[in-house]
């Protein structure tokens, strides 16, 4: 039972060996397109407890049908154990125990994919209950949970220590007393510091012996958290009031060790168990799992996420389709020829874009494995799940999708073309792209398992991918790179590719026609010594061996990354924000100051009435495969209520009864399903618009921008949600009162960070949630579990801020699980809610809750409440499915016909009814703040949250320094001297690019912050803070400064070390041409995120772009050789119009002399004219169509975050 400061995850984490203990996390990982029986399952399979039932299973197997009478039992019991769906019995019981029945088949899901509830969540992470080890250690595994699904996971974790011998831990934010008295032992930690230890029947007494007692009707865990703390110790004080001095942590921890309670420790572990015997533990070497079966459970596991992520797979199918559709048509075999060296160069890029397609198809990797990374170091750490395990099952089943899309691009792209007409040399040709697709995906799940963060791992793709492509022998002559600098080009697996799929197509027989060019004596051999290719057969095969080598290498440094790399983000504890200053709270409530300094902030009181509200959805997919018939699943049935000023609601209710869905519908948060009934204001039908700025929704996910502080993420709530006739000096004061309010003034210069990982901790995450709500100054509050994850001190504290909230006169609703007596008693009036969406209570809960209990006891059948039991724990229980079966009683009809809902009745309609001589809700304009203060706030944030995210801005700026570099050197000084056609092809190798890749490396390391932005949008615009529109003016203004820094480095350093000619004009225009290319690069990074559900989708669209940019820039095929059919393409093509750019103003007005073979000399200006199709008067309609090309993309993305919304509730 941890104080809030106290680092019990730290000591959870050094005990035990992995063999014996088993550590359950507080924090909900899992595979979201698992269903529940799936989780536990595999879980159950890592830790080898499914091993005894599989040998049943083969038992039974062998007896091929025949059964003995005597044994019709067993071997019933057998089959149901063994066979079928969810045949695990240990993954059965567990599920039942857990209370999981009822959503085994249900998807985890995650905050974009509808799945199980936030308590089914947690209750999901004792998946590791089904292991076999002695010793268990649990962090706050009943958060989320309502008592009485606590109590019932408390009792079986109870059962399983004292009958099976084991040692459990477990630590406790609110344990309501009846969970409290399952427990032998209690540990007290404050600061670090033991305080208590020793048997749960002497907690107390060691306090009183100290002049501190527990009151009566006072949880014994709430006043031992609150015993220690500054702010709350003295009301426990029995002695003289005016002697009271505040006993520190280090008072007690000294009582506690010279106290008997240590020895009484001593002696208990010095003793025999109970039983009389000393058992040594032993790990039985027969129940460790082998190897294959791990492999088996791994295997299995990926099979099923595949046909999960079909939605993924399929898009790339489709991708790949449609480009080889576009390839085959672009060099489509009616316009190719075979007699000269310019049709040569021809199929030279066409081979090229084949390999090139093949790769970018593999990055798809990078997001799909930074995806499962985060759960695949809770499974090592927890199930000991190999990384060789995952990622040799990764690798077999990317096999066979690799034959697939391989052999889908070569057989629509290779006939169609008029490659060699030879089916040998067709195998040949899809053995190479084979080998490269297999060696792409290795490499980029390689560069991600070193990455593990999305950013970082897209940093390192697209590095990698630069550094492959430029120096794979084709956008840069093998034959003109610098001689130091011929290893990086016998290093590329692009060197590899391209060498073996042009051997293979320039040996064939119909390229032998006699051209004779420095040594070559036909076409097929000139080609091969233009590009600097290798000319001999032999090196074909060497050059497929060495993809299958590099595949298998970077495969095997993905098994050492995964099994020895650990997770980026490690759970911390920020020191600063933990030692509260608890003496300026203290002086702030003696002197009063919290109340006297208040800005009353000016607030209409409303009510909320509801009336026969339905609530439905689509029947999921796996009711209906297990018998469902209807269409649609109803959560909420007729239910009717009102909410009204200065009154505290609890909503209240048993796992999945529909609180949170019911929340939902009142506050408009629903994005699906279908919804019946009236909601009224004031007696006014609700307008959403309006109802958004005069409401407030605490959600039950803490959903934060990481990279702003406290005050920051408060600051820009006020600023945007209150009255625009509220003074800024005013806004800080109320923003610092709210801080004081929910005691957070101490963390207000911390960052909010990433949940589970970085900054806040849970709870502190939670009151920023609340204050950010509360700034806002709403009339009507909605609270989704405010509690939920605090400790009992916390709890308290928010609670209490709730209450002085509603005397101000505002409606608060609460739903709430787990509330102690004092919590439960300060609502004024309940909504009890059971499984399936029906109201069983609506009426004031009482003094000491005497209304609802006298409600519940007249009822025949149900049992009395015990004294000193937590009311709300006695409802919850009485109020159970369970509990209703077995009295047989239906509370909701029994509700419908008593006298409380005829009340209830009469009070809807008298509030149904607006008051007299008031109007409906109006506010002027959409929003508080006029267009041009949110575009600024907006903008603010998005700039505080930039500077700060430390990560995005290293990476991008080392990235751009150092491919800068890469250019530079690759590239050096090309453009000083001109002489032959290969030199200006060299010029348009470094100028596609510059053109494309530096500006797509941007697009995909930014995809992933603006999409980690875009949950935080739809809060904010749900809540009605700012336009669309302003969001995306501050999201695509606050890229500019960092991207002219980023060019000014790539210009700087690149346009010298190439040896372009130093003029300001020349410079200039460079300059100029690489800024509009880094605009539209992220702009169409920010738009694919907004297009699409998910960033591994968003990564694919972009890539399917970028692809189609790239094979139209004019330097795969030159537009004079396009079809005719596809050079409208290239006019639609923003990097054709930035390669033209850069060409024509670097080199129109070169007239030195070059030799083109096969055409004799011919000036620069001619060559490009005449060869590239680069003339004069196109060159300010490209300048334009830039211009145009962003605005267009600026509006795309506006729209699509204006319209769609990917969030599934």
């Amino acid at each position: 039972m941890p104080h809030p400061a106290a680092p019990s995850v730290l000591l959870l984490d050094l005990l035990l060996s992995r063999a014996l203990r088993t550590y359950v996390s507080q924090y909900d990982l899992h595979h979201a397109e698992m269903t529940v029986r799936e989780t536990i399952d595999f879980s159950s399979k890592m830790l080898g407890t499914n091993n005894e039932f599989d040998m049943l299973g083969e038992a039974i197997r062998r007896k091929k049908g025949v059964i003995n009478e005597v044994d019709q039992d067993l071997d019933s019991f057998i089959k149901a154990t063994t066979f079928g769906e969810g045949s695990n019995l240990t993954t059965n019981y567990i599920i039942k125990i857990l209370g999981l029945s009822e959503c085994a088949d249900t998807l985890v899901g995650d905050e974009m994919r509808r799945g199980i509830s936030g308590g089914q969540k947690k209750r999901a992470t004792g998946e590791m209950l089904v292991g076999l080890a002695r010793c268990f250690f649990m962090d706050d595994i009943s958060t989320g949970l309502d008592s009485s699904t606590a109590f019932e996971i408390m009792k079986f974790l109870q059962q399983m220590a004292h009958l099976m011998d084991l040692t459990m831990v477990i630590s406790l934010l609110q344990p309501p007393p009846e969970t409290l008295e399952l427990f032998d032992d209690i540990i007290l930690l404050c600061e670090g510091q033991i305080v208590y230890h020793g048997p749960r029947e002497n907690a107390t007494d060691l306090f009183e012996t100290m002049g501190f007692k527990c009151p009566d009707r006072k949880n014994v865990a709430d006043f031992l958290q609150e015993v220690t703390s500054k702010m709350d110790q003295k009301q426990y004080w029995t002695g003289d009031q005016n002697k009271y001095q505040y006993h520190t942590i280090e008072n007690f921890a000294e009582s506690f060790r010279t106290s008997y309670l240590p020895l009484l420790v001593e002696d208990k572990l010095c003793s025999p168990n109970n039983t009389g015997k000393n058992k040594e533990v032993k790990v039985n070497a027969g129940r460790r799992v082998s190897r294959w079966n791990i492999f088996k459970a791994c295997f299995s596991r990926e099979l099923l996420l595949l046909k999960r992520n079909s939605p993924v797979h399929i898009f790339k199918t489709i991708q790949i389709t449609v480009m080889a559709l576009v390839i085959s048509t672009l060099f489509l075999r009616t316009k190719m020829s075979h007699n000269s060296v310019l049709d040569a160069n021809k199929y030279m890029g066409a081979l090229f874009m084949a390999v090139v397609i093949v790769n970018f198809n593999g990055m798809t990797e990078i997001a799909m494995t930074i995806k499962r990374l985060p759960t695949f170091y809770k499974q090592r750490e927890l199930l000991a799940l190999p990384g060789w395990a995952l990622l040799c099952s990764v690798y077999l089943i990317s096999i066979p999708i690799s034959l697939v899309e391989t052999g889908l691009w070569t057989g629509l792209t290779y006939y169609v073309i008029g490659y060699a007409p030879s089916a040998i040399r067709f195998i040949q040709h899809f053995l190479v792209l084979f080998a490269m697709h297999q060696m792409s995906m290795g490499l980029y799940r390689f560069l991600a398992a070193i990455g593990r963060t999305q950013v970082m791992a897209n940093m390192l793709g697209t590095a990698a991918l630069i550094a492959i492509y430029i120096l794979g022998g084709f956008v840069i002559s093998k034959d003109d790179l610098q001689p130091w600098l011929r290893w990086g080009y016998w290093t590329s697996p692009f060197t590899y590719a391209q060498n073996a799929i042009a051997l293979n197509e320039f040996h064939d027989k119909r390229w032998n026609s006699e051209f004779y060019y420095n040594g070559a004596n036909t076409v097929g051999e000139a080609i091969l010594k233009i590009r600097g290719l290798l000319m001999e057969w032999h090196w074909y095969w060497i050059c497929v061996t060495i993809l299958f080598g590099y595949s298998l290498v970077f495969n095997i440094f993905s098994i050492f990354a995964l099994e020895f790399i650990g997770s980026p983000h490690k759970h911390q504890v920020n020191i600063k924000t933990t030692k509260v200053n608890f003496v300026y709270n203290r002086q702030m409530a003696e002197n009063g100051n919290s109340s006297n300094d208040q800005v009353i902030l000016p607030f209409r009181p409303l009510s909320l009435v509801f009336d026969h509200i339905q609530y439905f959805v689509d029947m999921p997919k796996e009711m209906t495969k297990n018998g469902a018939t209807k269409k649609k699943l109803q959560l909420l049935q007729d239910v009717s209520g009102a909410f009204r000023p200065g009154v505290l609601t609890a909503l209240m209710g048993i796992t999945g009864a529909g609180k949170t869905t019911l929340l939902d519908v009142l506050a408009g948060r629903k994005t699906g399903g279908y919804i019946e009934g009236t909601i009224k204001i004031a007696g006014y039908p609700k307008k959403q618009d309006t109802f958004s700025r005069i409401s407030g929704y605490c959600e039950q996910s803490d959903i934060h921008s990481p990279n702003l502080t406290v005050y920051e993420s408060l600051k820009f709530s006020a600023w945007l949600r209150l009255p625009s006739n509220v003074k800024p000096h005013q806004r800080d004061m109320f923003i610092k009162e709210v801080m004081n309010l929910i005691e957070i003034t101490d963390l207000k210069n911390a960052m909010v960070g990433i949940p589970g990982a970085t900054g806040l901790s849970a709870e502190q995450r939670k009151r920023l949630t609340i204050a950010v709500e509360l700034v806002a100054s709403p009339s009507i509050i909605f609270m989704d579990e405010p509690t939920t994850g605090l400790d009992a001190r916390a709890a308290a504290i928010v609670m209490r801020t709730v209450r002085k909230t509603v005397d101000t006169g505002r409606t608060v609703v609460c739903t709430i699980h787990q509330p102690s007596i004092e919590i439960f008693e300060s609502f004024d009036e309940l909504l009890l809610m059971k499984r399936g969406g029906q109201l069983i209570y609506s009426g004031s809960v009482g003094p000491l809750s005497s209304n609802m209990i006298k409600y519940f006891e007249a009822i025949p059948g149900v049992p009395k409440i015990n004294k000193g039991q937590n009311p709300a724990t006695w409802m919850l229980d009485i109020s159970s499915h369970i509990t209703e079966y077995e009295i047989g009683v239906d509370y909701a009809e029994i509700y419908c016909n008593s006298s409380l809902y005829r009340e209830n009745r009469v009070l809807i309609d008298e509030l149904e009814q607006p008051e007299p001589n008031t109007d409906a809700l109006y506010f002027p304009q959409g929003y508080w703040q006029n267009f041009t203060i949110q575009c600024v706030a907006c903008l603010w944030k998005q700039s505080c949250a930039y500077w700060k995210n430390s990560e995005h801005n290293v990476v991008r700026f080392i990235n751009t320094f150092a491919v800068s570099i890469m250019f530079g050197i690759v590239f050096w000084k090309i453009g000083s001297s001109i002489k032959d056609e290969q030199d200006v092809l060299n010029i348009l190798g470094i100028v596609y690019g510059s053109a494309l890749f530096l500006g797509f490396m941007n697009c995909s390391i930014l995809q992933p912050v603006v999409a980690m932005e875009r949950v935080v949008l739809y809060r904010e615009k749900a809540a009605g803070m700012y336009s669309t529109m302003a969001y995306a003016i501050a999201q695509v203004s606050v890229e500019l400064p960092y991207m002219l820094v980023q060019v000014m480095i790539f210009s700087s350093i690149v346009y010298p070390m190439i040896g372009f000619q130093v003029t300001a004009s020349k410079f200039f225009w460079f300059f100029l041409y690489q800024v509009m290319s880094f605009m539209y690069y992220t702009l169409y990074g920010m738009m694919t995120v907004a297009l699409t559900p998910n960033i591994e989708i968003a990564m694919g669209l972009s890539f399917l772009i970028f692809i189609f940019w790239n094979v139209f820039s004019g330097f795969i095929i030159v537009r004079e050789m396009m079809p005719v059919w596809w050079r409208w393409v290239y006019w639609a093509d923003p990097a054709a119009w930035t390669v033209y750019g850069l060409m024509f103003s670097q080199l129109a007005d070169r007239t030195e002399q070059i030799l083109v073979p096969g055409l004799g000399e011919q000036t620069v200006r001619e060559f490009l004219e005449g060869y590239l199709g680069l003339q004069d008067r196109y060159f300010v309609l490209v300048t334009c169509l830039h211009l145009a090309i962003i605005g267009l993309f600026v509006f795309l993305f506006f729209l699509a975050i204006k319209h769609l919304n990917f969030q599934r509730r």
